[in-house]
């Protein structure tokens, strides 16, 4: 049976008149959230994003969820609800929405204008956006929709309050609870009071910090602990990276930046992007002005802040590419201070520890948050367990499912709100199809979901023979063998080998043996085969067997006869 029998045979299944809950991305991993749900025989999609930096997949520029089941069950969507701006809730949506029939996306004003500079960028015309008002119910198909304010590390987060004859859900998207937040209003949680009245039959919730014990804490700390280090470096560039959607960061830099006589340069695309998408939506506007590369290469490095993409390591980003001297308008010196205000994604820690490396032999000062002296320069933009335990004494749903992590996360998410009093849960992963009722959540069926994988302009499945010849390129190399044969069946010159992985032009000789070999065996085989198909066959076998036992490698290895 194939993946889309599979998807076939559950589809028809499933009981018309339910709600249920089916994630194709986020549960199990950290990134990439998308989540279906389903009443009366239609469906909701919330969030469709991507995630990065796979080491299984090196070539892949982004990883998309597997949105098969939608496609090829041609199922009725109802609409798309997207609880906010970052990569791995909307990422995906401009290269997957053109297999979604053009159904209505409903988001907020902030993350409409982030994704329509998106498609731009793709030379893509954007979708038209059904602006959403906080508070106030919204039909979308048999599903009655609210969202609601939460706080988190970019403008405009929301929850999504799904409201059914079979029970009320609350997805809670990412969020925090921060006191301070500088952009946006505090959680109110009148608004949780009225939420609880009306009966929440489920919380669906993020489970990243759920290891952490105390607060996420709030953009305020940063804010003064940011004026502290810019306090003390008097000399020399200071050079930040952060996530380019945190809003509250750039204009506490900006701020903190013209309070210590420095300007503030942007390094890296997506952050001009953010930027404009900021100020179309009334933010930022009362920050000095960020300057651009050419605008700012001139200032004196006492007076110059660099803020850089590239906070997780990425080899295309303005980070990657300043501490590796490929920037051709800005250097990093000895005198330099590098800020990391982020944290690691887990899974970067590899890529992020190489670029800290780089700038510990340059020989700048660095800070991230694990070295200020417990002055923060960074905070989580997701609940802590006294956080969770908050919204949980707020909401008191009758079952939580967490999602938004890893298992190891997952795990221990369920295991917290049993602990604090939330009696029914339930761990879900990727492609499992989760019945709501009144005590507990069922699981009744299971659909395998892949990942998608974007390779240069093509959207592939990481089971396409074209993904699994590059693994192997990648690890084992490419061999390439042309043999010309005349009429009589023989070589009329030496065999011709392309391999750069396996030889090299200062081993000719190792090469000349191989070439003999190869030869001996080519002489053999013409007796044995019946025509050149099997022969190429044949050859490829043996050749493959003979690099293995010489080298140890196993090439992607093609044969092709020549004939004269």
């Amino acid at each position: 049976m194939t993946n889309l029998d599979k998807i076939h045979k559950i589809s028809l299944d499933l009981p018309r008149n339910e709600l249920l809950f089916l994630p194709l991305g986020g549960s199990g991993e950290i990134g990439m959230n998308c989540n279906l749900y389903h009443y009366d025989g239609k469906w909701l999609l919330i969030d469709l994003g991507v995630t990065f930096n796979d080491n299984n997949y090196p070539n892949a520029e982004l990883i998309l969820p597997d949105i098969d089941f939608i496609v090829h069950r041609n199922i009725d969507l109802s609409g798309i609800v997207l609880t906010h701006a970052h990569e791995d809730h909307i990422g995906a949506v401009p290269y997957l929405y053109d297999k979604l029939k053009n159904t209505k996306i409903y988001t907020t004003s902030f993350t409409a204008s982030v994704l329509k500079r998106k498609f731009l960028s793709l030379k893509k015309s954007p979708p038209n956006f059904k602006l959403l008002e906080y508070n106030k119910n919204f039909a979308v198909g048999p599903f009655n929709l609210e969202i609601l304010a939460l706080t988190h590390s970019i403008p405009e987060p929301n929850g999504v309050i799904i409201k059914t004859p079979k029970g009320n859900i609350f997805h809670t998207g990412d969020w925090k609870i921060d006191p301070s937040p500088l952009v946006g209003k505090p959680i109110n949680s009148n608004t949780f009071e009225k939420v609880r009245k009306s009966g929440i039959l489920g919380m669906v919730c993020d489970s990243t910090n759920v290891f952490n014990l105390t607060p996420s804490g709030s953009e305020n700390d940063v804010r003064e602990n940011l004026d502290k280090v810019f306090l003390k470096q008097k000399n020399g560039k200071i050079i930040i990276t952060c996530f380019a959607s945190n809003i509250a960061r750039l204009e506490t830099i900006a701020l903190i930046a013209k309070k210590h006589n420095r300007s503030c340069v942007f390094l890296g695309r997506s952050l001009k992007r953010i930027y404009d998408s900021a100020v179309e939506n009334n933010y930022l506007k009362n920050v000095p002005k960020f300057l651009n590369e050419d605008e700012g290469r001139h200032l004196p490095s006492e007076n110059t802040v660099l803020i850089c993409t590239g906070s997780q390591g990425e080899s295309r980003a303005a980070l990657y590419k300043l501490v590796n001297d490929i920037n051709p308008k800005f250097k990093v010196y000895k005198e330099d201070l590098v800020i990391f205000s982020s944290r690691e994604i887990p899974g970067n820690e590899k890529q992020i520890n190489r670029i800290k490396s780089r700038i510990s032999k340059i020989g700048s000062k660095l800070i991230d948050h694990n070295n200020n002296n417990n002055n923060k320069v960074h905070v989580s933009g997701h609940p802590s367990k006294k956080e969770l335990k908050q919204m949980y004494d707020w909401i008191k749903p009758n079952f939580l499912i967490p999602v938004h992590g890893e298992y190891l996360h997952l795990k221990e998410h369920v295991h917290f709100a049993k602990l604090s009093g939330i009696q029914s849960t339930l761990l879900v992963e990727n492609g499992d199809i989760i019945k709501f009722v009144k005590d507990k959540p069922q699981k009744i069926g299971f659909i395998d979901v892949k990942k998608k994988l974007l390779i240069g302009n093509r959207i592939m499945h990481v089971n396409d023979k074209i993904i699994q010849n590059m693994k192997k390129v990648s690890f084992n190399g490419v061999l390439n063998l042309v043999l010309v044969i005349n009429k009589n069946d023989e070589l009329i010159s030496k065999p011709i080998i392309f391999s750069d992985v396996i030889f090299s032009d200062d081993n000719l000789q190792q090469k000349q043996k191989f070439e003999k070999k190869t030869e001996e065996l080519i002489n053999f085989s013409l007796n044995e085969t019946i025509n050149d198909v099997i022969l190429e066959d044949y050859l490829k076998s043996k050749i493959r067997n003979m690099v293995l036992k010489e080298f140890g490698l196993k090439p992607l290895t093609d044969v092709k006869v020549v004939r004269l």
